[in-house]
């Protein structure tokens, strides 16, 4: 059953629509914390890197909580978003809602699945324009994550991850983040269509 054949009557008062929850709260949440890590990483940089006030012992506790509320807001959002998706193109996703969260702790999969989850929540709120967004996010996602940490410990022996490379790479990823964050949200802000005026 596609988005423009959806029925009406008692159908309609336990459908899809009914999931729907307006993302826009949890994606300002989302863009307000990862704003507030890239310009950490700029802090981190101008101040000396490693030597940096903001990585010292007495301040790391407050990076790590800012790095988690990133986390946790932004995997909100992405959950949101997902059922959102169900609610606006049902029948037409690959992977579940719950599935959205699991995929980024599965091994290998945290690869490349996410990514898949997020161009189908995209074209579920529209045409999907902006793909190339996504593809840029996840491609510096990668570098800056998994493959960070290979070559940090396979090329360079070491586990300093403050380098001015490692925090531009940061800052990058959280500048595309909310961008995909913006258009996502941007698609999905009018909610689904009425089951009236989809029949």
């Amino acid at each position: 059953m596609d988005s423009h054949s959806m029925p009406v009557g008692p159908a309609a008062a336990t459908g899809p629509r009914y999931h729907f929850r307006d993302p826009r709260g949890a994606a300002l949440v989302a863009q307000c914390f990862l704003a507030c890590s890239a310009i950490a990483d700029v802090y981190v940089i101008a101040t000396g890197g490693a030597e940096s006030p903001w990585v010292k012992e007495d301040e790391i506790l407050l990076a790590a909580w800012l790095q988690l509320a990133c986390w946790f807001s932004f995997l909100f959002w992405f959950y949101r978003c997902r059922r959102n998706a169900e609610a606006i193109a049902p029948g037409s996703h690959k992977w579940t809602p719950a599935f959205a969260l699991g995929a980024w702790i599965i091994p290998l999969a945290m690869w490349w699945v996410p990514r898949r989850i997020a161009l189908d929540i995209h074209r579920a709120g529209g045409p999907p324009r902006d793909a190339w967004l996504i593809n840029a996010w996840w491609c510096v996602w990668l570098v800056d994550g998994p493959v960070s940490v290979a070559v940090h410990l396979l090329i360079l022996h070491q586990t300093d991850y403050h380098t001015p490379v490692d925090h531009a790479l940061a800052i990058l990823d959280s500048i595309l983040a909310i961008a995909v964050i913006r258009r996502v949200t941007a698609g999905q802000a009018a909610g689904p269509l009425s089951y009236v005026t989809m029949t």
